[in-house]
Order: structure tokens, then C-alpha cells, then sequence
């Protein structure tokens, strides 16, 4: 996949930090969850093309909110 690279990257700074941070959003064409499209466990969220403001923010806001926990 095209991200790979990358994946393996974020993987490493969340365990050298020990969060599940950065968070990752995938844009996807296809629907699921990471887990049901058999997504890397470093992708917290999918969301599916078009991307809207309206599908967006809220995955957003719940990725923030975790955060702050």
C-alpha cells in the first residue's frame, strides 16, 4: 500500500511514546470499520470519500476528545 511507509512510522512514535498518538484517519472509498477492512492498527477511523465537513468533524471531535482522556 502507499502508506506503509508511513504506518510504520506513526507506529514507532506511538510506542516510543506509549499514546495512541498521532491519530490517523484514513480516507477511504470503501466503507468499514479499520478493523472490518483489515486496516494496520495504527488507522483509528475511516471515513469514506466524498469527504464532507459533515463526515469529517465529527471522527475529528471523537479523536480529540480521546485524546484529552
Amino acid at each position: 500500500k502507499d502508506c506503509d511507509a508511513l504506518m510504520s512510522g506513526i507506529d514507532a512514535l506511538r510506542r516510543i511514546s506509549g499514546r495512541s498518538r498521532p491519530s490517523v484517519i484514513l480516507l477511504s472509498t470503501k466503507s468499514g470499520t479499520p478493523e472490518s477492512l483489515g486496516l494496520s492498527s495504527v488507522v483509528d477511523a475511516v471515513v469514506v470519500k466524498p469527504i464532507t465537513t459533515e463526515r469529517l468533524q465529527p471522527v475529528i471531535d471523537h479523536l480529540i476528545g480521546l485524546g484529552r482522556s
